[in-house]
């Protein structure tokens, strides 16, 4: 398997960080989003030689390879972390550290877009070998990556419902190239405490939301949540935003609105977990409260000893690289809502998670370049036909 240069990286990298793709309040709807995808990522896809089509979420897809057996699938994302307080965010500036490896910086690079070079240079090697798959690699670009809810992966799936299911996903995501098995699941909830606006100059004749909230918040505090993990540990329950109405100089408001993000174990209901909010909010005495569910993201728990995790070990050491740790994650990615499909998913790509979001983001041309080599390696460890012994060689899922 060819192991990519730094400069055949970069050239791919490169205009992926200089199209600016940022999150906004219209979501998957962006124009940029919508731009990125269809001046950047689609002419990438047609230089390999490879056709595309786009569903009506949005999502880029495009495959290689035919045949009956299940596919593989990995599915990567468009929307980057708003620019921020980032200076020259779309710059793509290269760096190069004390040990040699050079660095492109640029929004999104170690989130997304260093994993969706990968994925596209692994792309061009499958694309060069696509007869000897003995089924179907897909490549899916979200338009998502920062909207916190399943719809554009779950769009993906309702587009090929008719098709076989796909074996394995690997979600393209900035993990240090590490094997990421498990992740917490959330539900975002709103809560509203009515009371009675009036004149802040007379108290007395109104009713202060803002003191219902108060009880509100101490009730939450008392919610008990079951169940640990061995690697994500305990769930949690935590108020995200506070915003009381009317918003008007020396006004006592009559509604405030509390967000909670809850976060939710394998296993764990979401409607369990609105449940018992929704008795703590019945023990607020003496006020009109409002629980209102929000966007759901569902956990995702790999056995380590997976076929999944054995073909990418088993990737991971003929690319050079025998030891590859498994990692986990208290954050929510698009993991969960394919294993509850019955595809089996991990989160893996290059990129350090503690860059995410940071006003210095960058990204390794170097493990960009392994990252595509296991993800081709994986593709064809599980599609090949017949397998490449040097590809499944000492895995169990090859």
């Amino acid at each position: 398997m060819k192991r990519f240069s730094d400069s055949e990286v970069e050239q791919v990298l490169q205009p992926l960080l200089e199209t600016p793709s940022p999150q906004t309040s219209l979501f998957e709807s962006e124009p940029l989003v919508r731009n990125f995808l269809r001046s950047t990522v689609a002419p990438l896809i047609e230089q390999i030689g490879l056709s595309h089509e786009t569903d009506e979420a949005g999502n880029l897809i495009t495959e290689a390879g035919e045949g009956h057996a299940p596919g593989l699938v990995i599915f990567c994302y468009a929307m980057t972390h708003p620019a921020g307080r980032m200076t020259k965010p779309y710059d793509a500036s290269r760096s190069t550290t004390d040990d040699g490896e050079v660095h492109l910086r640029g929004r999104g690079a170690s989130e997304q877009k260093g994993a969706l070079a990968a994925a596209l240079l692994a792309l061009s090697q499958i694309a060069e070998r696509r007869n000897e798959l003995g089924g179907t690699f897909t490549l899916c670009v979200s338009p998502s990556g920062e909207t916190g809810r399943h719809d554009a992966a779950e769009a993906f799936l309702d587009h090929r419902r008719n098709l076989p299911a796909p074996s394995a996903c690997l979600v393209g995501i900035g993990t240090n190239n590490d094997i990421c098995t498990a992740n917490k699941g959330r539900i975002d909830a709103t809560i509203r405490v009515y009371g009675r606006a009036g004149h802040s100059a007379m108290p007395w004749m109104s009713r202060n939301a803002i003191e219902g909230a108060r009880q509100v918040l101490r009730r939450l505090d008392d919610i008990h949540l079951p169940g640990t993990h061995p690697r994500l540990g305990s769930p949690t329950l935590t108020p995200t935003s506070l915003r009381s109405s009317p918003e008007a100089t020396h006004t006592i408001p009559d509604c405030v609105e509390i967000v909670v993000d809850r976060r939710l174990l394998p296993g764990d209901s979401p409607e369990s977990a609105l449940e018992d909010i929704q008795a703590a909010l019945n023990e607020v005495d003496d006020w009109e409260t409002e629980l209102e569910p929000g966007p759901v993201m569902f956990p995702s728990d790999l056995p380590p000893d997976s076929p999944l995790v054995a073909s990418l070990r088993s990737a991971f050491a003929a690319a050079g690289r025998p030891e590859v740790a498994l990692t986990s994650s208290h954050g929510c990615i698009d993991a969960g809502v394919f294993t509850r499909n019955g595809i089996p998913a991990v989160m893996l790509g290059p990129g350090d998670q503690a860059m995410w979001h940071s006003d210095e983001e960058s990204v390794s041309l170097q493990d960009i370049a392994l990252c595509a080599d296991v993800y081709a390696r994986t593709a064809f460890g599980l599609l090949g036909h017949p397998p490449s012994q040097e590809i499944v060689s000492g895995g169990k899922g090859g």
